[in-house]
């Protein structure tokens, strides 16, 4: 049967059948692969990777990713598309929860288990994506990643990246960080980064539509989680 005569769907269906052996095999044989979905074709809602991601590497200490980015883009985009997302702390950002099946790809930190003889190293340093803030003291993890369990990953709106002139590409969204953890329960804000946000301060991002109260609260709740304690 030549192409002309196939249908719509036998066609489609090859594309993915041989979209599926692609990657089966990358998987296997520790390629990277730049994964296209249909929805990236025929979705017209861009999203691409923010600058402020690429500090995400191997050896940092934030959560990373061992594939592309090209993929990470197209699948995030995938799954925003199936409304698998939760809203942000404002207007204009959203939390998209990784598959399972892509989740074995990220490593991180998050809610390491201490141990007795663990590798920490300290350095007062000014931090990497934030060198307009004065050097403070960092203590750093020296042992292994550890594969993730839950991932989200934050997507900022371009309308709100532009409020501070921090749009890195043209897309209608772009990723701006990669949320790994260890347990269900989404980690809190970094305090700092509540009060960056709330006083929008150089690297904050204005909180919206939030009120004193709410933004006290969740300084609170992330103090709390930073010393081990809970409410009630």
């Amino acid at each position: 049967m030549s192409n002309k005569e196939k249908s719509d769907f036998e066609r489609i269906k090859e594309s993915v059948d041989g979209a599926i052996k692609e990657f089966k095999d990358a998987v296997e044989n520790g390629k990277e692969l730049e994964f296209d979905t249909v929805d990236a074709e025929y979705n017209p809602l861009s999203i691409g990777v923010s600058d402020f991601v690429e500090r995400q590497t191997k050896d940092s200490q934030y959560t990373n990713y061992i594939l592309s980015y090209n993929r990470l883009r197209d699948i995030t985009k995938k799954e925003f598309v199936k409304g698998n997302f939760s809203e942000g702390y404002r207007d204009g950002v959203v939390l998209v929860r990784m598959p399972d099946y892509e989740v074995p790809y990220f490593y991180t930190y998050d809610g390491y288990p201490m141990f007795e003889g663990m590798k920490l190293t300290a350095e007062y340093k000014r931090i990497k994506g934030r060198e307009h803030e004065n050097p403070k003291v960092v203590v750093e993890i020296k042992e292994p990643k550890i594969p993730c369990k839950y991932v989200d990953i934050v997507l900022y709106r371009a309308d709100v990246l532009e409020e501070d002139n921090d749009r890195s590409t043209a897309c209608d969204w772009e990723i701006v960080s990669i949320n790994g953890r260890l347990k269900e329960e989404p980690t809190p804000m970094d305090p700092l980064t509540i009060v960056r946000n709330w006083k929008h301060l150089k690297g904050g991002t204005e909180m919206k539509g939030k009120t004193a109260e709410e933004v006290l609260e969740m300084l609170c709740q992330s103090i709390m989680h930073k010393n081990g304690l809970k409410n009630g």
